[in-house]
C-alpha cells in the first residue's frame, strides 16, 4: 500500500499516520482482501506474503477474516503468509501470541520482517509463533565486506534452525551476496538480484 504519488506524503509518513489513527487492522484487512482476490486469479502463484502491523493481530475481527480468506484460498492450493513489520511496540503481546497460534493452526504462516531491527522480535521468537525469520536488508548489504555482518547472519541462521523457522535474506542485490548467504546455509532470499518489485493492479 502506498499514498498517491502527488499526495506529498512518503510511504513511511503514510503508514505512521495509519498507526497513530489506530486504523492498522482496517487498513491491513483491506490489503488482505484485495490481494487474496487477486491471488485466486493467479494459478502460477501458491503463496501470498503480506506486510501487516503487529497490532492487527490483536484485533479479533481481523484474525477471523484472515482465517476465512485462508480457508477459501486453501481449497485452490493457495496460502497466506503474514509478515509482521517490526514497529517499536504493540498493544498486547499475549493476545497477539494467542491469535497468531490460531492463524497458524488454520494454515497461515507468520514471518518476522526486518528481523533484528527491534528488540521485541525476540519476545515473539520465544513465544514459538514464528515460521519465518527475514534478515534485515541492512545486514545483507554489508555482508560481503564486513565480517560482523557475516557473524550476524550465521547467528540468525542458527536461531532459525533452533526455532524450526525458515530464514529468508532480504535485499539481495549481487551474486557475491548470494554466494556468501548460500555458503552460510541460507536457502531463501529476495531482492533486486532476482527481480525488481512490480505494481499489481487489484
Amino acid at each position: 500500500m502506498r499514498p498517491y504519488p502527488d499526495s506529498g506524503y512518503s510511504p513511511a509518513e503514510f503508514m505512521d499516520a495509519i498507526y497513530r489513527s489506530r486504523r492498522c487492522a482496517a487498513s491491513d484487512l483491506e490489503v488482505v482482501e484485495r490481494l487474496t482476490a487477486w491471488l485466486v486469479r493467479q494459478p502460477e502463484f501458491t503463496r501470498l506474503s503480506i506486510n501487516i502491523h503487529p497490532d492487527s493481530l490483536t484485533d479479533s475481527d481481523f484474525v477471523e477474516e484472515v482465517m476465512r480468506h485462508q480457508s477459501r484460498l486453501a481449497a485452490g492450493g493457495h496460502s497466506i503468509c503474514l509478515e509482521l513489520v517490526e514497529f517499536v511496540g504493540y498493544s498486547s503481546q499475549s493476545t497477539l501470541v494467542d491469535h497468531a497460534q490460531r492463524l497458524r493452526e488454520s494454515g497461515v504462516l507468520i514471518a518476522l520482517d526486518d528481523f533484528g531491527s527491534r528488540l521485541n522480535c525476540f519476545d515473539l521468537c520465544a513465544a514459538g509463533i514464528v515460521d519465518l525469520l527475514k534478515i534485515d536488508t541492512r545486514v545483507v548489504g554489508g555482508l560481503v565486506n564486513d565480517p560482523n555482518h557475516h557473524a550476524v547472519v550465521r547467528s540468525i541462521q542458527a536461531l532459525g534452525e533452533g526455532l524450526g523457522a525458515r530464514v529468508v535474506a532480504e535485499g539481495i542485490e549481487t551474486v557475491e551476496q548470494l554466494n556468501v548467504l548460500t555458503a552460510t546455509g541460507i536457502e531463501y532470499g529476495q531482492g533486486y538480484y532476482f527481480h525488481k518489485p512490480e505494481l499489481v493492479e487489484c
